[in-house]
């Protein structure tokens, strides 16, 4: 059975999961639109007729109503034209933030674990803390806390400002 520790989840992979999901979301919209098209497009089948009608009513002429068909088929690719655009670059730009979220997670996975230890110190770290709080904080000498500070700068999160 497989379980999944929710607790490990964090924000980078909770907007890859998002952007996936609006990703499958995105490409089942575009499917329904095609399918409704391609519906549209299809003839539809002709009318069982009844084998007693009790009145008949006399149709428009099937010209006037093949332009109507043609006007309304134009007025409605008017419209869904730069909505299909638009949801394909939104689509497209999804997939590259996707690409980009999963790079940097690759990144991360293959960045060296941090001692339980020191993960708070690493965490004070990245929100810029000094090595003085970090130590008086996390009850370890100045100089890990340097060490700490110097790992969280490395790995991108933070830890510029100096004390």
């Amino acid at each position: 059975m497989l379980l999944i520790d929710v607790s490990a989840i964090g924000w980078k992979e909770a907007a890859l999961l998002a952007l996936v999901i609006l990703a499958v979301y995105m490409g089942y919209a575009l499917l329904r639109l095609s399918t409704l098209n391609a519906r549209r497009v299809q003839p539809e089948p002709e009318p069982v007729a009844d084998p007693d009608p009790p009145t008949i009513v006399p149709a428009a002429p099937a010209l006037q109503q093949e332009q109507i068909e043609a006007m309304l088929d134009t007025l409605l690719d008017q419209r869904l034209a730069p909505l299909m655009q638009q949801l394909e670059t939104r689509l497209e730009q999804a997939e590259l933030r996707i690409d980009e979220l999963g790079r940097r997670v690759e990144t991360v996975n293959q960045l060296p674990p941090v001692a339980p230890q020191y993960s708070e110190a690493l965490s004070l770290a990245a929100r810029g803390l000094s090595a003085e709080d970090i130590a008086d904080q996390c009850e370890m000498s100045v100089g890990e806390a340097e060490l700490v500070r110097t790992l969280a700068r490395s790995r991108g999160m933070g830890g510029g400002n100096e004390a």
